[in-house]
């Protein structure tokens, strides 16, 4: 179409999830280093989460055609199965004999291909995409396949990716047991303003070394408007940019091309749209006859009754809960309409009410002889009735204020659109608008402890409806936490029933480590570690960008001190301990022993 014109070898901008289009930006490095590690790692389930259109088929395809050879993977993109259709799926993927018709037959082949394997050294993993269709059965079933394990480790390795709707469906009670298995949670979100710019650069570059047209500033700063950064909708609309430049003859994308398909866009979008007017004006109309045959009901009843209507007497009602108050009488003082009666409606006579005086002291009984009373205890509200009257909306901003307090952080983005994002993304792009960084637990509060940040626990009360507070404090023997308006100091088991299991920690990245030290990080991200180790105390002697085993010793010894898993590489959790045992650091901790003591 415009290839030729433009000097591209293929159309930059097609909707298919190439790998070799693939731009990483700073969240996509984060998950696919943090997919690479669980893969390596092992143990338990892995989800991935994102919008429509954020990129995550095209990041798990790259994943997958990057693994080595000492990986087998079944990679499943049409989840809508049932439990034994997914296993058949499953087997054959994995070139297993799927002719079998019960469930205990496919998973004894499976297990066995897995044994297989296992003996060979071989990891096997399975990656579900578009995994928020999957059924509560079936994701019941890919648990049980989960407990295909050896004494010593798991026989396969199970990858969610869809949806933000996947995590809502995961939080749910009915599957509580398997969102307690998910070891690792990523979440993808659009690009900003600049990554947008790289992107199309670099699809431009892919497609042609030395592609013959530019974008203007106004061009990107346009497309970003309208995309949101969503790497589909910028496709979209680059795709018809660059088709619009094309029938113009131009090679170069100026803002005025860029609105011009735009408005071509979304007038096509409005076109598309199914017929339904008819149906909703329908509808409405009938709402409105509806509305108007009830006012015309109420106003003849109320012509028929009129003269009774006006001529009630008052009622004064006495509030009996209050014994101090005293309710002044009234009465009604209201005139007919005309059309009702033609004569005027005497009103009625006030009805004087009698108003019962407390009764007078004798005289002769001095003030200070007469009995106190003690004052009644004002009852404790049960903590599982607090957390069911809470706003389940309001309770994620008012949580949110109250940790970012804590930081003595800026307050959160007043964003209606981010209001209705789903939890992960509010919380991340909260915490990165505030300087930030989120890290999200399943299933282990002896973690939320070991490191010692302020965290937002998910409670889910009998109605099943999600709120959130924010845990700013532990002790031995209570916890306190905070709704955002007050603190509610609890014991432990408090939260047994309604603690979901996900808690999203929050916590500063002060030396700006990036990616994971040392399988996705530059050199100069292992020589400022190696600053930081020997700035509190250990024996660094060579200051390069090389990961030594001194180093990793220095790692692992911080990891073993404060419970974590000790593989000698600095993530999320290794990152936190390291800055909470810096003295020169004050992030806020829950609890008051000093950092670096195996908390």
């Amino acid at each position: 179409m415009y290839n030729r014109f433009f000097g591209f070898k293929e159309r930059p901008f097609k909707l298919v999830p190439n790998p070799a289009y693939l731009y990483l930006s700073r969240v996509h490095e984060e998950v696919l280093a943090h997919l690479n590690y669980a893969v390596g790692y092992g143990e338990g389930f892995v989800e991935i989460t994102g919008e429509v259109g954020t990129g995550k088929t095209t990041l798990c395809r790259m994943f997958l055609e990057n693994l080595d050879a000492d990986t087998e993977a079944a990679y499943i993109f049409n989840p809508k199965l049932d439990a034994l259709q997914l296993l058949k799926a499953v087997n054959d993927e994995f070139g297993i004999d799927s002719d079998a018709g019960s469930t205990k037959q496919l998973i004894d082949r499976l297990n066995a291909f897995l044994l297989d394997k296992k003996t060979q050294g071989k990891r096997v993993i399975l990656l579900i995409d578009e995994a928020q269709n999957l059924s509560a059965d079936v994701l019941e079933q890919l648990r049980l396949l989960s407990n295909l394990e050896t004494t010593t480790s798991k026989l396969l390795q199970i990858i969610l990716v869809g949806q933000p709707e996947l995590g809502a469906l995961l939080e749910t009670d009915a599957l509580r047991q398997l969102n307690q298995r998910i070891t690792l949670s990523c979440h993808l979100i659009p690009l900003s303003t600049a990554e947008t710019r790289e992107y199309i650069r670099h699809r431009l570059h892919i497609a042609s070394p030395k592609p013959g047209l530019a974008f203007s500033a106004a061009a990107y700063r346009s497309i970003f408007k309208y995309t949101g950064g969503v790497p589909r909708l910028i496709n979209i609309a680059c795709d018809r940019a660059l088709l619009t430049a094309f029938t113009q003859g131009k090679h170069r994308i100026t803002n005025a091309i860029v609105k011009t398909a735009i408005r071509e866009l979304d007038s096509s979008r409005s076109r598309s749209k199914p017929p339904q007017f008819r149906r909703e004006g329908l509808i409405t109309s009938l709402l409105v006859v509806l509305l108007l045959l009830m006012a015309g009901l109420v106003a003849s009843q109320i012509v028929f009754n009129g003269a009774n209507f006006f001529s009630m007497p008052a009622v004064v009602h006495h509030k009996i809960d209050t014994p101090a108050a005293v309710t002044s009488p009234a009465v009604a003082q209201a005139k007919p309409p005309a059309r009702i009666a033609p004569q005027p409606v005497q009103a009625p006579p006030e009805i004087p009410v009698p108003v019962e005086s407390p009764p007078a002291l004798p005289p002769e009984t001095p003030l200070e002889t007469l009995p106190i009373a003690e004052p009644t205890p004002l009852a404790v509200q049960p903590f599982a009735e607090v957390v069911t009257g809470m706003d389940p909306v309001a309770s994620r901003t008012r949580s949110l204020r109250a940790i970012l307090e804590k930081w003595g952080a800026p307050q959160p983005l007043q964003s209606g659109a981010l209001i209705a994002a789903d939890n992960q993304t509010f919380f991340r792009i909260s915490a990165a608008h505030s300087g930030l960084q989120v890290l999200r637990v399943t299933g282990h509060f002896d973690l939320i402890r070991k490191l010692n940040l302020p965290a937002i626990v998910t409670l889910v009360p009998e109605d099943h409806r999600p709120r959130f507070m924010a845990l700013v404090h532990i002790d031995s023997e209570s916890l306190q936490l905070s709704d955002g308006e007050a603190i509610h100091t609890v014991p432990p088991d408090a939260l047994d029933g309604l603690w979901s299991g996900v808690a999203h920690i929050f916590w500063k990245n002060f030396h700006n480590y990036q990616g994971i030290i040392p399988d996705t990080a530059s050199g100069e991200a292992i020589l400022a570690l190696k600053v930081h180790l020997k700035s509190t105390g250990f024996a660094i002697a060579e200051m390069t960008p090389a990961y030594d085993v001194t180093t990793r010793a220095a790692v692992e010894t911080i990891q073993h001190r404060n419970g974590l898993v000790v593989d000698g590489k600095v993530g999320s959790q290794t990152k936190i301990v390291l800055y909470n045992e810096d003295p020169s650091l004050k992030p806020p901790h829950l609890t008051d022993s000093p950092a670096g003591d195996g908390n």
